[in-house]
């Protein structure tokens, strides 16, 4: 874990590292288009600022500054 980047999990309270899950860019394209693209921005939203995964209780870090 040295190598890996670490941040503070906002559920579990520890010190952790985190992942990125994949992006389903089929699904997306489909939902775009059976959406006439109004699912676009929100695919572009998570291509563009992924959501960090806590390594150890697999919830979703959200970092306030």
């Amino acid at each position: 874990m040295s190598d890996q980047q670490t941040v503070r999990c906002n559920h579990c309270g520890k010190t952790v590292g985190y992942h990125f899950d994949p992006i389903n860019h089929k699904k997306n394209l489909i939902l775009t288009i059976v959406s006439f693209g109004l699912w676009l921005p929100i695919w572009l939203s998570s291509v563009f600022s992924p959501t960090k995964i806590c390594n150890e209780c697999k919830k979703p870090i959200w970092e306030t500054k």
